[in-house]
């Protein structure tokens, strides 16, 4: 028998989704893991931002971009970056890649994101001011900025809530090394059923189908 949107309601889904903030293919595949929900408008969705780190060295005060681009890339950085501008453009991001300056340490943005009740929101704020406005989102400054944007007090970093992410991170970091996880996006659901990479919508759906069937 086939399944119809009609059989999903009332569906619980949790997704964990392992993402760095500086990565643009985790904003291309959160994108369109979006767009595939909002064609699942009944099931009730739980959104766990967990940290991965595409630089574990990177210094604390980051490096500087073009630096970045050319250690990692060498002369294909911008052939690989065309393509994901592209990829992009078809998720409706419309990435300004030389506006970006700064290559940052993420550990701290991941704690700011895991230690907020609302990361997943708040996150979408960091992918648009690192990677369209071009903003250095290791200041300070702009950080609260953001989260002022994003309607989300900025946290006390005094709190156990702040002080417990940190724990989160290493434990997200470790259980990423047992799952084998070398690369982002990287998404499970239900605990069921994994993916990875930024997959289209339409293949994202059959996994959230998939998770979501009743038995």
């Amino acid at each position: 028998m086939v399944s119809t949107p009609a059989d999903f309601q009332s569906a619980q889904l949790t997704i964990d989704v392992y993402a760095d903030i500086i990565c643009p293919w985790c904003y291309i595949g959160k994108k369109r893991l979006e767009q595939a929900l909002a064609q699942r408008p009944d099931i009730t969705v739980n959104l766990k931002w967990h940290a991965f780190l595409l630089n574990p060295s990177m210094p604390a005060e980051g490096m500087d971009r073009q630096a970045y681009l050319t250690a990692k890339f060498g002369h294909a950085a911008s052939a690989v970056y065309g393509r994901i501008a592209m990829a992009g453009l078809d998720a409706g991001i419309s990435f300004s890649f030389s506006d970006i300056k700064l290559t940052p340490d993420t550990k701290p943005l991941h704690k700011l994101i895991i230690s907020s009740e609302e990361g997943w929101k708040l996150s979408e704020f960091f992918y648009q001011a690192y990677f369209i406005d071009g903003l250095d989102i290791s200041d300070p400054e702009i950080q609260e900025q953001l989260y002022f944007q994003a309607g989300i007090a900025f946290p006390d970093k005094t709190s156990p809530q702040f002080n417990t992410a940190q724990q989160q991170i290493d434990d997200d970091l470790d259980y990423g090394r047992t799952l084998g996880i070398d690369g982002v996006p990287f998404m499970i659901f239900n605990q069921a059923f994994s993916i990875a990479g930024a997959h289209p919508a339409e293949t994202l759906l059959t996994v959230i189908d998939a998770a979501t069937r009743p038995e």
